[in-house]
């Protein structure tokens, strides 16, 4: 049952992953693809997360944790670009 249970929660995630990488590839300002790879980037660390549990492996942890921290410097990274970029065009 463990088994299946993690096969449905993969597949949701993939499902998930398909919506984000849509919104990406469409138009859209800077601020709107900047959200988008940050929630890709927290898909991505979920299915690390599960594949964890599948595996009893430790290492998977640690990569979730360094995906999230990457994920969270590349957030304030835009946003104070865009902050800056707002600024001087006003």
């Amino acid at each position: 049952m463990f088994d299946r249970t993690l096969l449905v929660v993969l597949a949701l995630l993939l499902v998930a992953a398909c919506v984000i990488v849509g919104r990406i590839l469409r138009p859209g300002t800077l601020a709107d693809r900047a959200v988008a790879f940050d929630t890709l980037a927290s898909v991505i660390m979920c299915g690390l997360l599960v594949d964890a549990a599948r595996s009893n492996d430790g290492l998977r942890l640690d990569l979730a944790v360094v995906l999230g921290l990457l994920g969270f410097l590349a957030s304030v990274t835009v946003a104070r670009f865009i902050e800056l970029r707002e600024g001087k065009d006003s």
